[in-house]
Parts: structure tokens; sequence; C-alpha cells
């Protein structure tokens, strides 16, 4: 017959307790991985260039695919950045870096050739400026951007 110790005991609460710890952890992971399975609201609109523009940087310095970020002047005379994309050799989309969750910086530089934001994990499709991943649940602010010439030209609204 086999007796309980007083070895024996602490090695079975130790096992009832990190059982109880794995349990919970797997509740917790089963939840959710960060990722915002909530709808997403589609792309805002691309906005008509008015106003007077601001040229960012030049075409060729924003080959076809690529993605940016430049400094800019918000009309209320603030600095401010915005994020460009160029979709084509004829079209840039701009858009603010402010991340719709808690206006954390959004940066181009990612590894997933999307816009990501370092403070919480959000990402964002360059082609409209949706959230790819959240927990942003909201679209990039766009403004209207053209290229004139050589140049890279953006109108930063009030609307960011």
């Amino acid at each position: 017959m086999w007796l309980m110790t007083d070895f024996a005991q602490p090695a079975r609460r130790t096992f009832m307790c990190a059982s109880a710890a794995i349990g919970s952890a797997a509740l917790l992971t089963a939840c959710g991985d960060g990722h915002s399975e909530a709808q997403t609201p589609d792309a805002k609109d691309i906005p008509t260039p008015s106003g007077e523009g601001q040229v960012l940087m030049k075409a060729a310095d924003l080959p076809v695919g690529s993605r940016a970020a430049a400094p800019a002047k918000h009309p209320n005379g603030e600095k401010a950045a915005v994020l460009l994309f160029r979709k084509d050799e004829k079209t840039v989309l701009a858009y603010s870096n402010k991340c719709t969750h808690q206006g954390c910086a959004v940066s181009p530089k990612s590894d997933k050739n999307d816009f990501y934001c370092a403070c919480h994990g959000s990402r964002y499709e360059p082609k409209d400026g949706t959230v790819l991943a959240g927990p942003a649940k909201a679209a990039l602010t766009r403004y209207a951007a053209e290229i004139k010439g050589k140049d890279i030209v953006v109108y930063v609204t009030d609307e960011s």
C-alpha cells in the first residue's frame, strides 16, 4: 500500500497549481491573438485636391509599389507626417500617419509591405488605408495627392 508522505503533498499541490495556470493560459489564448475580427470600415474616399498643395518629394524617389513617410505642414501650422504609397506610374496615395487606435505614429517601415504602428501592432493596407490587423478599427485618414510634373504634391486637410 502506498502512503502519501510530506514530500508528496507539495508535489501534488504544485501540480494542481501548475495545471490551473496552464488551463487559464490556454483559455485566455483561445480568447484572441490581438487580431481584430470586428467589422472594419471601408476605405475612406480619396479627397479631391483643394487648397494649397505641398511638394513632399520627387516622384522618382518613390518607385512604384513602395512606401515612404514625408514631413508636411498641417493647415494650422503644426508639423505633420504623411504616409505615401506609389500605386502606379501616375498614382500616389497619401494618408495621415496617426494610428486610428490611439494616435501613435504609423510607419512605412514594415517587413510585411504594409503601414505599421509599433505602439500596439496595428497594420494598414497601403492601397486604401484600411486596417489589416488591429487593435485599430478605422482606416487611416486620406489626403488628396497627385504627381505634378516630377513632384509628389499632397493636400493636407483639417480632417486629420
